[in-house]
């Protein structure tokens, strides 16, 4: 009989694609021990994703790797959607300027992105990853954990014994089947066809912005990539067979009014079924979900991959405060209730979006042109889209909710990331607002406490961020959103202090008398 290998972790992570990547990578710098279960041998050498915004950028520079993937993307200039004979309805834009202060739009080519995150992860002492190996059951949960129970690259049963595990092993997720999470349906479903290309060379008349034609003759999106690539998405209509469409002549035949004969090799032809779906829970017992197996999204805002890099950035420092810093179990409970109603918010747009696009009916798609044509508004502001922000919570108080600004140091040696590190910021305008509350957030948490003057190049920005918001203190997520910004850093802390650490409210009454 075959002997059982049995691991122990932390967190076992079930998939390796980006989320699971990135999710491994901030366990694993944060001192959890890791091992992700992955069903492939390699990184997949085909494209799927292909663009990624400031927020998922701010999160591979806290993984460390952004300086090595930006060369190798595209600035994105923005997103036009056109009638059929290329007047412009509506504009997304893609190169203004980010709280991040870091590109606010990128293409990338996923093979070499893949490649980038799972070095990172891979190249933590505390991660292990099992490429190869096939799960074949999440069971067993009890008040210590979970047990993933898999047959490894070898053929020998394997079984990853984990306090939490985590499904990010996309749309059709084993993990979350087993643990009976269903999908809330939002009712959009469309089929397109992705068409990725090769160019033999470039192609003056290519749209050097992603362009969306919205025919009813047929929909469709030009969408340029890092070179020598380029990706083309076309709507199929109804009677259309899937099959059929991806035959090499009938993709060129497609793309011939684009990129002339003998320009390009066929990298990929794939139909897929855009959907809206939401899981309803994101948390079973001990089970959780992050990325396509929590969402699914039409891809027409470029926000699927973004969103699961959120799940990853909002569920790493929760875990972390779990499992070493004894904060209670119930604190991974923000994790589903903090991201659901934002993804929630994005798929909405996403879906709308996708109805202007997808009209296929010739009068609605006139009245529809007519309409954005007639729209005295500015292209950006006929369908504005924002990221939203957190919706208040146990985690989200007063002033809360906002991704946190970041600005880079005039020598360029450091952005302000950078000097906070993977942890909680507490700034006070002046060292009074720190003296009460700030050791506790020191001394428990790890926090870094200052002033403005005591950060660098960032006090002008910090004091006019400040001063907006009538706060004298503010306190920043590990994830870099704003938890609440006021005038008490006492309030502030009494309002959280029994979800970050389980303290009783005796203990919490006592946080001014015993550090001031």
């Amino acid at each position: 009989m075959t002997a059982i290998r049995r691991l122990r972790a932390d967190v076992a992570i079930v998939g390796f694609g980006p989320v699971g990547a990135v999710l491994a990578g901030l366990l694993g710098l944060r001192g959890l021990s890791v091992v992700v279960v992955e069903r492939e041998a390699g990184v997949y050498q085909l494209p799927r994703a292909a663009h990624v915004d400031h927020t998922g950028l701010r999160t591979l520079q806290e993984l460390g790797c952004l300086d090595a993937l930006l060369p190798t993307m595209l600035p994105n200039p923005g997103l036009d959607f056109v009638t059929a004979d290329r007047q412009l309805l509506m504009r997304v834009p893609g190169n203004q300027s980010s709280l991040s202060d870091l590109p606010a739009s990128m293409y990338f080519h996923q093979p070499v992105f893949d490649g980038v995150l799972r070095s990172v992860a891979e190249g933590l002492p505390n991660v292990t990853v099992e490429l190869g190996a096939e799960v074949s059951a999440v069971d067993d949960q009890n008040a210590d954990g979970a047990i993933v129970f898999a047959i490894d690259a070898a053929g020998r049963p394997l079984e990853v014994a984990a306090q939490w595990v985590v499904g990010c092993d996309g749309s059709w997720s084993p993990v979350r089947e087993a643990a009976g999470i269903e999908l809330e349906d939002l009712r959009f479903e469309e089929r397109w066809l992705v068409v990725d290309l090769v160019l033999q060379e470039r192609i003056p008349t290519l749209p050097e912005r992603a362009v969306t034609v919205c025919d009813p003759a047929r929909p469709l999106y030009s969408i340029p990539m890092p070179p020598p690539r380029h990706r083309f998405e076309f709507m199929l209509l109804d009677g259309e067979d899937a099959d059929e469409m991806q035959v090499p002549a009938n993709v060129f035949s497609l793309i011939e009014p684009w990129v002339p004969s003998g320009m390009a090799e066929l990298e990929r032809s794939a139909v897929y079924t855009f959907h809206g779906l939401v899981a309803r829970s994101w948390r079973a017992g001990r089970v959780l979900i992050a990325g396509d197996a929590a969402h699914q999204m039409p891809p027409f805002l470029g926000q699927g991959m973004c969103s699961g890099i959120r799940d990853a950035a909002n569920l790493a420092w929760k875990l972390d405060l779990v499992l070493r810093h004894g904060a209670p179990r119930t604190l991974v409970n923000t994790y589903g209730a903090e991201r659901r109603p934002h993804v929630r918010k994005i798929i909405d747009a996403a879906v709308r979006f996708g109805r202007v696009i997808c009209m296929t009916d010739p009068a609605a798609a006139a009245e529809r042109d007519r309409s954005f044509l007639e729209d005295p508004r500015p292209p950006t502001d006929r369908i504005p889209f924002a990221l939203p922000a957190l919706e208040p919570g146990p985690l989200v108080g007063e002033g809360g909710g906002e991704l946190f600004p970041q600005w880079s140091r005039r020598d360029g040696a450091a952005r302000f990331d950078d000097l906070v590190g993977s942890r909680f910021l507490v700034i006070g305008r002046d060292r009074s607002h720190l003296a009460a509350a700030g050791p506790w957030w020191v001394e428990r948490l790890g926090a870094l406490a200052a002033t403005p003057a005591e950060l660098d190049d960032a006090e002008p920005a910090l004091l006019r961020w400040m001063d907006a918001r009538k706060a004298d203190v503010v306190v920043v997520r590990p994830d870099r959103y704003v938890l609440a910004a006021g005038r008490d850093l006492d309030t502030i802390t009494r309002f959280v202090a029994h979800r970050l650490t389980g303290e009783a409210a005796h203990e919490r009454s006592r946080i001014k008398t015993r550090f001031a």
